[in-house]
């Protein structure tokens, strides 16, 4: 090792000079501690001054067994070729009032690494001290962001259900079905995606609700809503099943297949899951809404199903799809005519037993 070391650090971007006015270089213990000390009480959160920090202690090291002197560069807020000329200048200075036969350097981060070919321009670096600041403060709130995040996520049942529910489900479908999964996955997310850009939440939470309430109440409902469901996914099974023959053609013949043979059980599923509701709700529904509701569904599925066998089959009569349509209306109109008059019926009703006991009491 030579015998005379100079132990310097470079502030590249003049942290130094712009927050404590302090100008480069500063040369010698007193003075580099003093400006570290100035730029730590004017800025804490800069790292320039732990580097400083390090450079006098690695000063007090290298002075046991060598002549040294500690120093301090800085540049300009321009980095780059204006700087790095000014930390040029400023080292020739320092080698002027003492002639190091080598740099004991000592950086804070890859930006004052950059002024090295700059130093070994003019004197050999012995050794690079790089200083790692062990609490980041970005990095340390960061960490407890994310800690916080997750406790409050395992808190929460409605934040838990997406940061953990939705990945696990993944995970599962995943592991499951292996590659086949990962378009179940990406249907899942697609339908995720929908249901919160259209706002459908609602709908999907009242249905769950129901489910629930039915469970706990009303064991019979449930049992018909589970039947309802597997009706639904044997149905969703057929039409995707049914599909796949359409796939060489186009995305028209596709959802055309799909409908065509899965319409009449999604109508059963629906049906069923209706009359589940009304086990569960009897209170709520006349007799004219045990008939209108599948029958609204029914004249739906007709239309649905003749419109697929236009797409399916050229060689079908326009005429029947037109015939099919005017019988929907009319089973609507049946519909309406019977949730309408059983409506009034009952609401008659309940005037005629609101009448009678005000005559009671009388």
């Amino acid at each position: 090792m030579s015998n005379k070391i100079l132990v310097l650090t470079v502030d590249r971007d003049d942290d130094l000079g712009r927050k404590t006015g302090i100008k480069g270089p500063v040369i010698g213990r007193e003075a580099a501690l003093n400006a570290a000390t100035k730029l730590g009480l004017a800025d804490p959160e800069d790292s320039d001054f732990n580097a400083m920090f390090e450079a006098i202690r690695v000063y007090e090291e290298v002075k046991k067994t060598n002549k040294t002197e500690v120093a301090i560069l800085t540049g300009d807020n321009d980095v780059g070729l204006k700087s790095d000329s000014i930390v040029a200048d400023q080292l020739k200075k320092v080698l002027k009032s003492f002639k190091a036969d080598g740099v004991f350097l000592v950086t804070d981060g890859a930006e004052d690494d950059h002024t090295i070919p700059i130093i070994q321009s003019q004197i050999p670096i012995v050794s690079v001290k790089r200083l790692v600041v062990k609490q980041a403060e970005q990095l340390e709130s960061a960490y407890f962001k994310i800690k916080d995040f997750l406790e409050e996520s395992i808190k929460d049942p409605k934040i838990a259900r997406t940061v953990f529910g939705i990945p696990a489900i993944i995970l599962l479908l995943l592991g499951i079905f292996g590659a086949e999964g990962g378009r179940i996955v990406i249907f899942l997310l697609g339908a995720y995606l929908l249901i919160k850009g259209f706002k459908l939440e609602s709908i999907f939470t009242g249905s769950y609700n129901e489910l629930k309430t039915s469970f706990t109440r009303r064991r019979l409902g449930f049992f018909v809503y589970m039947v309802a469901i597997i009706i639904g996914l044997l149905s969703v099974y057929r039409g995707y099943t049914y599909a796949l023959n359409w796939l060489p053609t186009s995305i028209f013949h596709v959802v055309a297949g799909f409908f065509s043979s899965a319409i009449y059980f999604l109508w059963i599923a629906a049906t069923v899951g209706w009359f589940g509701r009304l086990l569960t709700h009897t209170h709520k529904h006349t007799k004219g809404t045990l008939v209108a509701g599948p029958l609204f569904g029914f004249a739906i599925s007709l239309v649905v199903f003749s419109a697929t066998e236009i797409i399916l089959k050229p060689a079908y009569n326009i005429f029947n799809f037109i015939l099919v349509v005017i019988v929907g209306f009319i089973l609507i109109g049946i519909a309406v005519y019977l949730e309408k008059y059983t409506g009034q019926k009952k609401h008659k009703e309940k005037k005629a037993k609101e009448s009678k006991k005000t005559k009671r009491k009388k």
